[in-house]
């Protein structure tokens, strides 16, 4: 309706003049009869907040009613003068008629209703050479638009702590949707169903060492809190007053990268923990500190799949991306990265394969022909599983940091030509999973396939256990 007001007011086609001939009486006043239309009440309504936040560059003064636009004040002369017994009918004048050669003419009558009022018309500019334009206040330049006038018009009530924490592109809908019940305290804890006059003896599921409440579940109990302190750990920060404030507060000085991170795993972490509490309500789960460490890896994993924050060249920074998830007991996790000097050029492949401990079971090189980056990374994949069937790694965890290639591995889309090759791997191994990790976490493996570029073309080296050329590797988590 705010637009359709304004366009009423600055007619630009024959809709718009059809509609003021329509809508304007005589006196100059809108019509407070609707006439058949469906829309003019709600447009006449806005009429007034449009009016009210816009204003006029003085051009020739043609355009303006010089009694009842807003041209030299907030308010209009006829709404400062206020007086009904005038024949407003009989006054059309337009603002041009008290220019002259491009200054102001005022006559005596008129400046003594501007004297009364306070206005000072000759600080007014005029720009004869240009028509009159009508602005929107609000805005810097005068534009209007939908977005402007709803913040504009719409109540605005003091903004949350949480909201900027909360409300970002890195966290997911169903993360922020949970954040919201956190900090309105929406949760059917202990604490709040007793509230509702429900008697019921109340403890914490987790520690049961205290009564339930939202704070105590997740700041006070001994098990979040060693889940927290662990995150604090990891994101090398330390945090003495554990509460959800100062946990939000901290990620603001953190990169905008790890910020994203931080917060991700913050709501993703408090959700995690309400999860834990219900899992051993309904379902009888013991809860696990190492089960839930790794949940809390995958939400930040999660995380950094939605971020478009950049990080810092810093110690700090780097280190934090410089750790590795380790496979579930049994399986063996392949990292792997391929390269070519040029798209398409040479092209290398490496693996590294490490077991649930983190120990390097060994680690693999091999110098390729022509291809395409693309290429290489999927026959780095191909060749990871099958060299983990032909040692007896039957249970894998392949990792790569080209997610377009992982994507194309869970679609079942390679290239043709590797098609036969990777159906032929694929029976030889019990069970596979695939996953995208960062490039600046994937860095051991990034060494391993630039070796391979200085091999002869199907060159390769394998070793059943850390080369020595490798002097980094990441830190298992």
């Amino acid at each position: 309706m705010m637009k359709l007001a304004w366009n009423f007011l600055n007619p630009k086609d024959e809709w718009d003049e059809f509609m003021r001939a329509k809508f304007i009486i005589k006196s100059g006043n809108f019509s407070t009869i609707t006439k058949g239309s469906s829309i003019w009440a709600g447009v006449r309504g806005a009429l007034e907040d449009v009016s009210a936040h816009s204003g006029w560059v003085i051009g020739d003064g043609k355009c303006i009613d010089l009694w009842r636009d807003n041209w030299c004040s907030p308010l209009s002369l006829k709404d400062m003068i206020n007086d009904d017994a005038i024949p407003w009918t009989d006054l059309n004048a337009k603002v041009s008629y008290i220019i002259f050669e491009g200054r102001w003419s005022i006559p005596y009558n008129l400046q003594l209703i501007f004297d009364r009022f306070g206005v000072d018309i000759h600080s007014i500019k005029i720009n004869h050479h240009k028509p009159d334009r009508r602005v929107w206040k609000p805005d810097l330049i005068g534009k209007f638009s939908t977005k402007g006038a709803f913040e504009t018009i719409r109540n605005k009530g003091q903004q949350n702590l949480w909201f900027k924490f909360l409300f970002r592109s890195a966290i997911h809908p169903r993360l922020s949707m949970w954040g919201w019940r956190l900090c309105h305290g929406k949760l059917p804890t202990d604490d709040n169903v007793q509230k509702k006059g429900i008697t019921l003896a109340s403890h914490c599921c987790l520690c049961a060492n205290n009564s339930e409440s939202i704070h105590h579940l997740f700041w006070d109990c001994s098990l979040s809190n060693c889940l927290w302190t662990w995150l604090e750990d990891l994101f090398q920060v330390q945090i003495l007053d554990k509460n959800l404030k100062s946990f939000l507060k901290i990620g603001d000085s953190m990169s905008p990268y790890l910020k994203d991170l931080w917060f991700g795993a913050v709501w993703g972490g408090t959700n995690l923990i309400w999860l834990a509490r219900n899992n051993n309500i309904f379902e009888e789960k013991s809860f696990s500190l190492d089960q839930e460490k790794r949940k809390w890896y995958k939400q930040i994993y999660e995380t950094a799949m939605l971020t478009r924050g950049c990080m810092n060249n810093s110690l700090a920074d780097l280190s934090f991306l410089h750790k590795i998830e380790l496979p579930n007991h049994g399986e063996i996790k392949i990292n792997t990265d391929g390269a070519a000097r040029g798209n398409p050029r040479k092209g290398s492949i490496g693996c590294i394969f490490r077991d649930s401990e983190g120990k390097i079971l060994g680690s693999f090189a091999q110098g390729l022909g022509l291809v395409s980056n693309y290429t290489a990374e999927c026959m780095e994949i191909i060749k990871g599983v099958d060299l983990a069937a032909s040692n007896g790694w039957l249970i894998a965890w392949v990792e790569s940091d080209f997610k377009a290639v992982v994507e194309a591995f869970h679609s079942d889309i390679i290239p043709w030509i590797l098609e036969a090759e990777w159906a032929n791997v694929k029976q030889s191994i019990q069970q596979i999973r695939i996953s995208a990790t960062w490039r600046e976490a994937n860095f051991s493996v990034d060494a391993l396939s630039k070796r391979g570029a200085y091999l002869l073309d199907g060159l390769c080296e394998f070793s059943l256990s850390r080369p020595e050329f490798l002097k980094k590797i990441k830190i298992p988590m």
